[in-house]
């Protein structure tokens, strides 16, 4: 039997990474409801895409009911494993794991209510096929749910500091080598016009974090995960990476530091 690599994932799939979803996945799961009240999820059909370790499709699970499910798309075994023993062990029968990259999504016409996805489109080179694939399997008139990002450096800290910016910086660079568009979201609405799909929403979410709560904490676990990277591929050099540590440290301590996360956006698209 033919094996499967598990694909390159920008930040892993490893257990430090499915700690960090987890802990991201909580500190958004107020916006990811928020979004859903839009459309009607009871007894509904749902694609999960890019749905990683499978948090946000426990959630749509229990949002849809026995009447309904979720369909988990992911390249990952590893995530859709995980997946698997979480939906087990909490008795949800309606969650169905797909494995696939979602430039290769074929599932049968109209037969989807809604989809969802969550900061998965950044990563991906042929967001149009995506967004094709996602419409031929959507009902006329089922929404595409989006959360993606529309302005990744507008993160910053107060008071401002240099190191942080150096970090940012650093990471900028990395997003322009990396497949896809981080401020993918910008371009959503073009895309929809050829892909089958009419623009309903299009909302800014700008949120910013103190020390001790759960934006500082999702914004400080994504620096100590992926500041590493950036030293193995050069963009930062060690040193640059020591003093990200120590200055972040600084404003950990001072209640008054605020730090202003990446904007994202909610979109909302309808099929045509």
């Amino acid at each position: 039997m033919a094996t499967h690599p598990e694909p390159d994932y920008i930040l892993g799939t490893d257990p430090d990474e499915l700690a960090r979803l987890r802990t991201q996945h909580e500190t958004w799961l107020p916006q990811l409801r928020s979004l859903v009240e839009q459309v009607s999820l009871a007894d509904a059909t749902v694609l999960d895409i890019g749905c990683g370790p499978g948090f946000t499709t426990i959630e749509l699970a229990r949002q849809v009911g026995p009447g309904g499910g979720v369909i988990a798309c992911d390249a990952s075994r590893e995530f859709l494993d995980h997946l698997t023993r979480e939906a087990d062990r909490l008795g949800l029968g309606n969650v169905e794991p797909l494995r696939c990259k979602l430039e290769d999504l074929s599932l049968p016409a109209e037969s989807i209510d809604v989809a969802y996805g969550r900061w998965v489109l950044s990563w991906i080179d042929d967001v149009e096929s995506v967004l094709r694939n996602v419409r031929h399997a959507l009902r006329p008139g089922g929404a595409l749910l989006l959360q993606e990002y529309v302005d990744w450096g507008r993160f910053r800290v107060i008071p401002r500091d240099p190191a942080v910016e150096r970090a940012v910086a650093a990471c900028m660079a990395s997003w322009r080598t990396s497949p896809g568009e981080i401020d993918v979201a910008e371009r959503l609405p073009e895309i929809a016009k050829r892909t089958g799909f009419e623009l309903r929403t299009f909302e800014l979410i700008a949120r910013s974090g103190r020390p001790g709560d759960s934006v500082w904490q999702w914004i400080e676990d994504f620096f100590e995960v992926y500041l590493p990277r950036l030293v193995r591929g050069g963009l930062l050099t060690r040193a640059e990476r020591e003093a990200w540590t120590e200055h972040w440290g600084r404003l950990s301590r001072d209640p008054e530091s605020i730090a202003i996360a990446p904007v994202v956006a909610n979109v909302v698209l309808v099929a045509r």
